[in-house]
């Protein structure tokens, strides 16, 4: 169903994204889901939302944290997920990056950490000082490492965000899972692609 216009690994860079024939298409967006490390299993309220939502593909935005995440939606519909920090720690070997086209328009999936150097620099400036990279700053690092992106579908900072930076659209579905500064929702998001081209989304959260 999905193609790709070059024989390297399909989604590894833009000129070979995993390419959706035209017409609307409908996905499920998560993140976050830290299974193993932080929660024990996948709420099964999740679950049930997003068979409800009847995606045509579910988008992981790293940090499952355990292969149970993918084994568990993919009962639902086809899984394109990538490696976040947390699955880098743990050995969970996963692309760090994809890229889709969908009716022309270029969409890229990755955690937002960056890579695994800056995240470290970022850790240590928390302990020193009680301070983190803004989640603005870390939009236009990956701005200007993803320029021909015109979504940069993240997580990593388990804020739900769907806002314009320059000429991109960044797209957090949040943390699905529980906590403080959720305000302990479990929270995930739809991404419509219409045939035109146009983005529509809902971010969309449950009761924890």
């Amino acid at each position: 169903m999905h193609t790709t216009k070059s024989p390297v690994q399909p989604g590894s860079s833009p000129s070979a994204p995993i390419t959706f024939p035209p017409g609307a298409h409908r996905f499920a967006v998560l993140a976050d889901t830290h299974v193993g490390d932080r929660e024990p299993e996948l709420s099964s309220q999740l679950v049930e939302a997003i068979r409800v939502l009847t995606p045509e593909v579910i988008l992981l935005a790293g940090d499952l944290s355990r292969p149970v995440v993918v084994t568990a939606l993919e009962q639902i519909a086809p899984v394109y997920a990538v490696q976040g920090n947390q699955d880098w720690l743990r050995g969970y070997r996963l692309p760090k990056e994809l890229w889709f086209e969908v009716n022309n328009l270029h969409i890229l999936l990755t955690h937002g950490h960056v890579n695994m150097a800056l995240y470290t620099l970022n850790y240590l400036r928390l302990l020193l000082t009680g301070q983190k990279m803004s989640l603005r700053s870390i939009e236009q690092r990956l701005a200007h490492r993803y320029q021909q992106a015109d979504l940069v579908v993240c997580g990593h900072t388990h804020f739900q965000v769907y806002h314009k930076l320059g000429q991109q659209w960044f797209l957090n579905p949040g943390a699905a899972y529980p906590h403080k500064l959720n305000g302990h929702h479990i929270e995930y998001a739809l991404l419509e692609i219409s045939a035109e081209g146009e983005i529509h989304v809902e971010l969309r959260h449950l009761a924890g």
